[in-house]
């Protein structure tokens, strides 16, 4: 199977398993989930996790950026990042296990619940931060001034917590020397992004998607 990102996954196999659509939303909304029975930590250790059990990764609740479904004797079956092929891998390749939550009770149906009203949004773990929209996957790094990428940033509208100067990206034309502090949707939160990836800001800019210059680290 190819096509799915890692919460994308995790949706749909519970939504083939049960019948509806159980656990929508990014992987850091899916670990919030009101509809868990269970709930565990890096702490409790892997020993009470049971095979369908939705099993997270990130330094903290507010950065965690992947979602697997544990399969039992340590394995877990993933979407190592969106189009690419699902594949079974030991749980314990992933350095950066926060937890998991349980969606039924062992032993019990599988019938779903009758549908609730959505409960309260989840209040935004980023309060306050900017927020930049990006033109295309970019790769993340350690400082600015390294080469060698730790993670990828997807598309998309992200946060970020402030910038600083670094090293130059260039193609043709186009450069920024900004680098951006943000959490990456793969590798370990805290990493710096090039601003040059700004979609609606040009050479050596780096602001938000409201113009508002973000701030210096």
């Amino acid at each position: 199977m190819k096509g799915l990102d890692c919460s994308g996954l995790v949706r749909y196999v519970y939504q083939l398993a049960v019948g509806a659509d159980v656990l929508n939303g990014t992987s850091r909304t899916q670990w919030t989930s009101s509809r868990a029975v269970a709930r565990f930590y890096r702490a409790d250790g892997t020993a009470p996790l049971l095979p369908g059990d939705v099993v997270f990764f990130g330094g903290t609740a507010s950065t965690i950026h992947h979602v697997a479904l544990y399969l039992g004797q340590g394995y877990i079956v993933e979407a190592p990042y969106s189009g690419g092929y699902v594949r079974v891998v030991a749980l314990s390749s992933h350095s950066d296990y926060y937890g998991a939550i349980r969606l039924y009770a062992g032993g019990g149906s599988t019938t779903p619940p009758a549908p609730e009203p959505d409960p309260e949004p989840t209040p935004d773990p980023t309060p306050g931060l900017p927020w930049v929209d990006t033109f295309a996957n970019a790769s993340v790094y350690a400082s600015p001034s390294s080469a060698a990428a730790t993670g990828t940033l997807y598309q998309g509208t992200n946060y970020v917590y402030c910038k600083t100067w670094g090293r130059e990206v260039r193609s043709g034309d186009s450069f920024n020397h900004w680098w951006l502090k943000t959490d990456p949707d793969v590798g370990p939160g805290g990493q710096w992004v090039s601003a040059f990836y700004l979609s609606r800001w040009g050479n050596d800019q780096a602001r938000d998607n409201n113009g508002t210059v973000i701030p210096d680290c």
